[in-house]
This record gives structure tokens, C-alpha cells and sequence, in this order.
């Protein structure tokens, strides 16, 4: 901030403070899918989509506002590909089941509602996390699976919570 001892936001802390996902949120929409069967081989269209829903028509964009026909789980994630992941959240259970998996499983404090309110811009991040949050999350990616509670000492060890499949977590 501008002055750190103001008070009206001076002291922000950053780690705790919601911001947008952007698409940081994407490879736990490929997790899903990946515990549903998929591989990282699968196909999945990158063509122009629209999805109708009570608040309207949603049509996702990439970033680069062009799309690349059939690409592999692989490259759609390596290459953040926004259509793709909407598709496939669309396809494992929609925003439910993702906000589901960020709030039960991984903790997440920030999201609201059970999923709907977000849509299926949830997958691209369309919803405010907690960055300390966040990083947990990809922690237990790199633990293959186990989620464990963040802390600030070293007191205590809690036991990790497998929450997915250590193999999907790998190949995330």
C-alpha cells in the first residue's frame, strides 16, 4: 500500500486477503476429471461453446481468443486453454462439484454458495481465494494427494487426509 500505517488499508495482508483465481483453479477441474477415467491423453474440443443458464449465455474465450480444435488433457492444461476446461467441468460434475472439492476437501474459506452462483467460470476463476488457501491446495498435489492443515510452527503434526488419487495427482 501506499502508506503502511494508514488506516483504512495500510496493513493488507496478501496471503489472507480474497483476489481472483484466475486460472490457477484449472488443474483441480482436471483432477476431477481424472479420477472420473479421463487421462491425459483424452480429447476434448477447443471449438466456440455456449452454455445457457438461468443468468444467461455464457460463451468462454481463450486467452488468445482463438481455438485449436482437438487437443489432448495434456496440452488444454499445459497451455491454459479456457474452453476446454469449462467443457470438461461441465462434463464431471459441474460447478458444484468443483466448489465442492476447493471447500470440503482442500478448505477453502472464501467461496460462497454450493457452486451455482459462480457457473461454469468457476473452473477459470471466476471466484475470489485466499492465496494461502490456494497454495495449500497445490501442496497437496505435490504431496501426491495428502492434504494437511497449513501452519505457521512446527508444534504438532497432524495426519494428512488423502484426498485424491496419488497417481492423478502426479500426472497433474
Amino acid at each position: 500500500s501506499r502508506d503502511f500505517f494508514s488506516s483504512t488499508g495500510g496493513q493488507i495482508n496478501g496471503a489472507w486477503e480474497p483476489r481472483s483465481a484466475g486460472s490457477t483453479l484449472k488443474p483441480f477441474t482436471y483432477l476431477l476429471a481424472l479420477e472420473k477415467g479421463y487421462t491425459a491423453a483424452s480429447i476434448l474440443p477447443d471449438i466456440p461453446s455456449e452454455y445457457v443458464s438461468s443468468a444467461g449465455a455464457y460463451q468462454p474465450v481463450n486467452f488468445d481468443r482463438r481455438c485449436y480444435g482437438p487437443v489432448t488433457i495434456r496440452r488444454a492444461l499445459a497451455t491454459s486453454l479456457n474452453i476446454p476446461a469449462v467443457r470438461l467441468l461441465k462434463k464431471v460434475g459441474g460447478p458444484r462439484r468443483l466448489h465442492h472439492l476447493l471447500e470440503s476437501d482442500f478448505h477453502f474459506s472464501s467461496l460462497e454458495g454450493n457452486g451455482d452462483s459462480y457457473g461454469l467460470g468457476l473452473t477459470i476463476g471466476n471466484a475470489e481465494v485466499r492465496l494461502l488457501e490456494l497454495t495449500n491446495a497445490y501442496a497437496c498435489l505435490a504431496r501426491l494427494g495428502k492434504w494437511l492443515p497449513y501452519r505457521f510452527t512446527s508444534e504438532g503434526k497432524p495426519q494428512p487426509k488423502t484426498v485424491f488419487d496419488a497417481q492423478n495427482a502426479w500426472i497433474i
